[in-house]
């Protein structure tokens, strides 16, 4: 049985602006082979997601976020 190792982070986000760039944030990044959860503060303007360290990392996640036309910092 594979066991997963579940890991949490909080990426800052720049270029959001509205709720549709928080919807467009959250697909994009609930999109990436791994990841449990993303919950976007278009307020605080940061992702918080939950991914399986086994299945993914945070540079492939910070990449669907750039694709999506933001920059992770």
């Amino acid at each position: 049985m594979e066991v997963e190792t579940i890991t949490q982070e909080t990426i800052k986000v720049e270029g959001m602006s509205c709720a549709h760039c928080e919807m467009r944030v959250k697909k994009a990044v609930e999109a990436v082979e791994g990841v449990r959860k993303a919950e976007v503060n278009l307020q605080n303007k940061q992702v918080v997601v939950e991914y399986d360290e086994g299945k993914q990392n945070l540079e492939k996640v910070k990449a669907a976020i750039r694709e999506a036309g933001y920059e992770p910092v």
